[in-house]
């Protein structure tokens, strides 16, 4: 790396690193550095999007005037002038699967990471790991240690890799690879790395390249959180890193009881960087289950988590038969569109006139006869600007009934209609951000809530995992244990295979 100046800065769990970051983009407007001359690279586009936001709102500052506020791989995309048409898409893998006769989701967030459902995304995510990891394929194959021939990986990446050369497109990892081969890094003064430690070997030679044209650079980041080392994160890269060091000291997040239990639990990691921090002033309190459906979840706001997603199918449906309002990923308990059509629906029998827009998407629930079918035609070609009441629907669109939503609305399976009935009986807040949130552990990295509930059962395939890569895996439930704000709740495992906490 060039000689500029490099600060790296530790960030436990909860001890504002987003908000330290900031203050030092503060720090570097006040004294004239220009906007477009700072540079704030995060992993995720979640952790980019609300670094941008912040700075948005708080220098009184538009979007574009901070062009360099996104992640590496949205760099990339920006600095090799591509297209959106010559990126790999979703129907582009579909088609590759279909070709090899694999069944191939095409998932790929925004990270670059593929989202493995099927035995062709496995392969695929082999192929992909072993490019950001700079390593083969054949190598990423033996330590991934699946029952997948090599036959089949190496036909993928030859068909792949062909795919790609006659449509003329661009893979997420090609971005990178093109970035460090074509040295494509921008001339910025002050850089700010977030996230640092879920950095990829291809991203940090692109940090590298970065620096070489930058005068400062910070690197943020805490190697007690690295959790994507299986998606090729080089947590060892970070680990290595020189540079002034300075360690964010004071968590707001973390309570005492759950900041002892963290604190003893993380010396179980053999290879990591030294950080004293303190806890906030709250107590907190750590409780142990045997099972986890008989934790009351019935108030506040909790985060759900389990190592592998299946494991969280039957708190899920326990939700359900109770009447929880939940999130799962990024998917509401009950679908937006439905809840958009009782909510329409609602107004309606109150009196009030509504848009062609919300009629439209209670006819979606209503049964069809005639007189709807051609009320709904009509409905189509309305003026965007009109407004209708109940008894409109009634005399001009083939509208019959006047009863409750779950009468009127008939279309809507017995499933959710039983569901949605318990959740507004309970007095669930339908229309405001669920307060039970179900996620995988690396999906709720950077997330908190009052009340964190642990599964501490593991798929068989994570004991593995766990048996030959105990830091990797130390790690990760590090990240869940601290992601409490107020109680911690830990379920006994129920199998043979589970992590020791």
């Amino acid at each position: 790396m060039s000689k500029a100046e490099r600060i790296i800065i530790l960030g436990p769990p909860g001890t504002g690193k987003t908000a330290t970051l900031l203050k030092l983009v503060e720090a570097e407007l006040g004294q004239g550095t220009p906007p477009d001359r700072i540079g704030y690279f995060a992993y995720t586009r979640r952790a980019s999007t609300v670094a941008k936001k912040r700075a948005t709102d708080k220098f009184s500052l538009e979007e574009k005037e901070l062009p360099y506020f996104r992640t590496l791989h949205s760099l990339a995309f920006l600095q090799l002038g591509m297209l959106r048409s010559q990126v790999f898409s979703k129907e582009n893998y579909r088609e590759l699967g279909s070709i090899l006769g694999y069944h191939v989701t095409g998932d790929v967030d925004a990270e670059g990471l593929y989202q493995v459902r099927t035995k062709g995304d496995t392969i695929l995510n082999i192929i992909n790991t072993a490019r950001v990891r700079g390593i083969s394929a054949k190598k990423q194959w033996a330590e991934a240690n699946l029952d997948i021939g090599w036959y089949e990986v190496d036909r993928m990446e030859r068909a792949l890799e062909s795919f790609k050369k006659e449509r003329h497109l661009h893979d997420f990892t090609d971005m990178l690879i093109l970035f460090n081969k074509e040295k494509a890094a921008p001339s910025l003064d002050v850089v700010f790395i977030d996230e640092a430690q879920d950095l990829s070997y291809l991203q940090w030679i692109m940090v590298e390249q970065i620096q070489e044209k930058a005068r400062k650079m910070y690197i943020a980041g805490d190697d007690d959180q690295a959790i994507y080392r299986w998606a090729g994160a080089d947590v060892n890269y970070f680990l290595n890193l020189q540079g002034q060091t300075t360690v964010l000291k004071q968590s707001f997040r973390i309570p005492q009881k759950i900041h002892k239990l963290a604190s003893s639990f993380v010396q179980r990691i053999s290879n990591r960087k030294l950080k004293t921090w303190q806890p906030t002033q709250e107590g907190g309190t750590i409780t142990w289950h045997s099972n986890a459906e008989n934790v009351d979840m019935s108030e506040g706001n909790w985060l759900v988590l389990a190592r592998n997603g299946y494991l969280l199918r039957s708190l899920e449906e326990q939700c359900r038969r109770e009447g929880f309002f939940y999130e799962k990923g990024n998917y509401s308990s009950v679908n937006k569109r439905l809840l958009d059509a009782i909510i329409a629906w609602e107004k309606l029998r109150k009196g009030e006139a509504i848009e062609p827009l919300s009629i439209k998407s209670i006819y979606n629930y209503i049964t069809s006869g005639k007189g709807i079918e051609r009320g709904y035609k009509r409905l189509i070609g309305m003026d965007d600007d009109s407004v209708y009441n109940l008894q409109d629907l009634k005399d001009e669109y083939g509208l019959k009934t006047e009863g409750i939503w779950h009468e009127a609305l008939d279309r809507i399976g017995q499933r959710d209609r039983e569901y949605i009935i318990a959740a507004l009986r309970r007095g669930e807040k339908l229309t405001r951000d669920a307060r039970i949130r179900f996620s995988t552990i690396h999906g709720a990295k950077g997330a908190e809530a009052d009340n964190v509930l642990v599964l501490t059962d593991v798929s068989p395939r994570a004991y593995e995992e766990y048996k030959l890569h105990p830091d990797d895996e130390t790690r990760v439930f590090y990240v869940a244990l601290t992601r409490a704000k107020r109680n911690l709740h830990l379920v006994m495992p129920k199998t043979a295979k589970y992590f020791g906490i």
